[in-house]
């Protein structure tokens, strides 16, 4: 009996030693300095996404039909104001600026 109370003793040791404590308190403070950092990298961008015609809108449309004539246009979903994009946000002729979270992928 006598060997079964030290084997119970020495359990929460093991559990130590398989169970390693890691401070999360780096990998914390790391992410709120770069989510800092990383604000400041745009700082026009806009607070949310705007939508403000439907997508085509009519400038949208129009564009899309002067394109047709020298571009299959079928499987386009959008077009791309890139001077009015910034950061994580991609505008349309139109004046909507939504959350890009492609990043562009299907243009590279």
């Amino acid at each position: 009996m006598a060997a079964l109370r030290a084997s119970s003793l020495l359990r929460p040791a093991t559990r130590a030693a398989r169970h390693p404590a890691v401070s999360r308190l780096p990998a914390r403070a790391f992410s709120v300095s770069f989510a800092r950092a990383a604000s400041s990298l745009f700082p026009e961008e806009p607070a949310r996404p705007t939508v403000k015609t439907e997508i085509p809108g009519p400038v949208s449309k129009k564009y899309i039909e002067d394109l047709h004539e020298v571009f299959d246009t079928r499987s386009l979903n959008m077009l791309t104001d890139y001077t009015k994009s910034i950061g994580n946000y991609i505008a349309d002729p139109d004046g909507n600026v939504l959350l890009d979270v492609y990043a562009q992928i299907a243009s590279i």
